[in-house]
């Protein structure tokens, strides 16, 4: 099935080739000889049978699109800017807040580690402790009879 349709598309091109080049290519000193041969030769022309637009019209084209190029040009210059001008302000508000949001965050961690630390260091401090532990006795089961 797909190879026929490839074929078909082949021949499609073909037909479409052959048909540009009678048209770029026209005999026109040889007359028609029958109404199969003029409808032949001139059968190529039906898709270039549009007319070229005049001077007038190409010039109302041409100012048309300038006119609507120039629009979009500014339109999208003021899309750009309110863009630019809004992310801005998100950009300052949300830094900001961002920014408190880490400074406190950090020291929330740094107030739990010094208190921590605080506790540990005591702990460790405790002369009783130590000298459990240099004399490799067990601090905790010894403290807790002391107790």
């Amino acid at each position: 099935m797909l190879g026929k349709s490839i074929e078909v598309r082949r021949r499609l091109m073909v037909f479409d080739i052959l048909d540009r080049q009678k048209s770029c290519n026209p005999d026109p000193m040889k007359p028609f000889t029958s109404f199969d041969d003029a409808f032949e030769r001139l059968s190529a022309f039906q898709s270039f049978d549009t007319q070229l637009p005049t001077k007038e019209q190409e010039a109302r084209f041409e100012n048309d699109m300038d006119a609507s190029t120039t629009t979009l040009i500014k339109e999208m210059a003021n899309l750009e800017k309110a863009l630019e001008e809004h992310l801005q302000k998100e950009s300052k508000g949300s830094r900001l807040e961002d920014k408190l949001a880490i400074e406190r965050a950090t020291y929330d961690v740094a107030t739990e580690k010094v208190q921590s630390f605080r506790e540990e260091r005591g702990e460790k401090l405790q002369p009783e402790r130590l000298l459990c532990l240099v004399h490799g006795l067990d601090p905790n089961s010894i403290l807790r009879r002391r107790k």
